[in-house]
């Protein structure tokens, strides 16, 4: 079992969760003393290995797809003793179930094929599903589904989503969707919201009972590429799932907050530290220009002032609204940040963030902002647009900050603007969500802008994130 542990906190790390020596060591020492009962070794497991609430569903995926005697190579004599430790018994659904479907008080449907408009019973089994809620008949359905892919191959691994597609396509998943949105308008909005929690339950099973079946048809392999999928520190932004999306903003909400505890440095008069040339020159003045008494500087800590210029445009929509996300964090813990957001044309977006939550903040952004003239990127015409309009905004003390791919769609790149905002600065930095590699080819100007930049950062995942936020604040 010690070395099945050890496994156990490797594939940890491979995840992206920070496990370490002394824990691993807590974690065996705890075993000993409560025993290998199932409840026991979930609760010691999590207890000891796992610091940050947000890496709960990642250790859950994991102990589910590695302590599951299924699992090929993994009968060590420990977990013959419970040949049923699956974690959770319900198969990982946690679902707020009933015996009557909602709204039968109210005499509305509750048998199969009772629906309107091209009905199936495929979509009819699906839509009771839903309704009625219990998690064994949720997991038949799923691996129903799953069933119908026949046996699993290696390039299943590689394209998850088109597997979920089809099982999806046989299940008439999309169907039975458009029929609960449509019967939505003459329930309870609460029973809306029942069905529309149950529907990311089913998926997130589909998801998990897929990757299961993947796992043991294919062996460790399959469950090491898996385990770096769900690595959010290097994963990037255009590939996460809704669940990941949801962690990440959470961790940026917490980094933001680091952050805000950060402070940058000005130089002051001081004893001793850095000698201050042009001081030490003036007062040799008075002793015939020995310097006999040298001036130093030192550093002492201000908050910084940042412009953000972000592009919304719709190839990097996505990490647009990471990047929101992160603005409006530090927004609302740094006095001096002034936001702008941009397809084609700047508009400030300051104070949408103020005084609300950020979800209400990103949609009044994008139902009440004039970003847009021809729904096209056009960086060129936007800084042109953003001297004309806010130019002093910008000053000495300012960090700009762009966040865009740089891909102008053949306009004209009107370097001059960009220039004369980046001479009125402090310091100018650029982060592309785009890899390296892909810069200057087809309709990106990524070096064009870069000349003119202090520091280019590509920057498509929450590790690059994370230490390029570290230099700008």
């Amino acid at each position: 079992m010690d070395r099945k542990i050890l496994e156990f906190a490797t594939l940890l790390r491979k995840t992206g969760v920070n496990v370490s020596h002394t824990e691993v060591a807590d974690c065996l020492k705890a075993l000993a003393l409560v025993g290998l009962e199932k409840e026991n070794f979930y609760n010691v497991l999590v207890c000891t290995l796992i610091k940050d609430q947000s890496y709960f569903r990642i250790f859950d995926r994991l102990f589910y797809y590695y302590f599951d005697p299924d699992f090929t190579g993994h009968r060590s004599e420990a977990l013959k003793m419970w040949p049923n430790l699956i974690f959770p018994e319900n198969n990982g659904v946690k679902c707020s179930g009933v015996d009557n479907v909602p709204g039968t008080e109210q005499g509305r449907s509750t048998g199969f094929g009772q629906g309107q408009g091209l009905a199936t019973a495929a979509v009819d089994q699906f839509v009771q599903v839903i309704k009625v809620g219990k998690p064994d008949e949720m997991a038949d359905m799923v691996k129903k589904g799953i069933e119908s892919l026949g046996r699993i191959r290696e390039e299943d691994l590689e394209d998850m989503k088109e597997v979920v597609r089809q099982v999806k396509i046989f299940l008439e998943w999309n169907m039975g969707v458009y029929r609960l949105e449509n019967e939505a308008a003459g329930v309870e909005e609460s029973v809306w919201l029942v069905w529309k929690e149950r529907l990311e339950q089913m998926e997130d099973l589909l998801y998990r009972e897929l990757e299961k079946a993947v796992i043991k048809e294919l062996g460790q392999a399959a469950l090491e590429t898996i385990l770096l999928r769900e690595n959010l520190n290097e994963l990037d932004f255009y590939r996460l799932s809704a669940p990941q999306v949801n962690e990440i903003k959470k961790k940026l909400s917490k980094f933001a907050h680091r952050l805000a505890t950060r402070l940058s440095f000005r130089q002051k008069r001081a004893k001793r530290g850095k000698i201050d040339l042009h001081k030490t020159i003036r007062k040799s003045m008075g002793t015939g220009g020995i310097p006999l008494k040298p001036a130093f500087r030192d550093r002492y800590p201000t908050r910084p002032e940042i412009v953000v210029l972000c592009d919304i445009s719709g190839s990097v929509k996505v990490f647009s609204e990471f990047m929101l996300q992160l603005v409006y964090s530090i927004q609302n813990r740094f006095i001096h940040v002034q936001s702008f957001v941009f397809v084609d044309t700047p508009d400030e977006v300051t104070e949408y963030f103020k005084n609300q939550e950020i979800e209400d903040g990103i949609k009044n952004i994008y139902n009440k902002g004039k970003f847009s003239k021809t729904a096209f990127s056009d960086y060129g015409q936007m800084f042109m647009d953003f001297c004309d309009k806010y130019f002093e905004v910008l000053n000495k003390k300012t960090t700009l900050l762009v966040i865009g791919d740089a891909r102008n769609n053949y306009h004209k790149a009107q370097n001059d603007y960009f220039r004369k905002m980046c001479r009125e600065v402090k310091k100018v930095i650029w982060l592309n969500p785009e890899p390296a590699e892909k810069w200057d080819k087809e309709d990106s100007i990524m070096s064009s802008y870069g000349l003119c930049c202090d520091q280019v950062f590509e920057c498509r995942n929450l590790e690059q994130l994370e230490k390029v936020a570290k230099k700008i604040i």
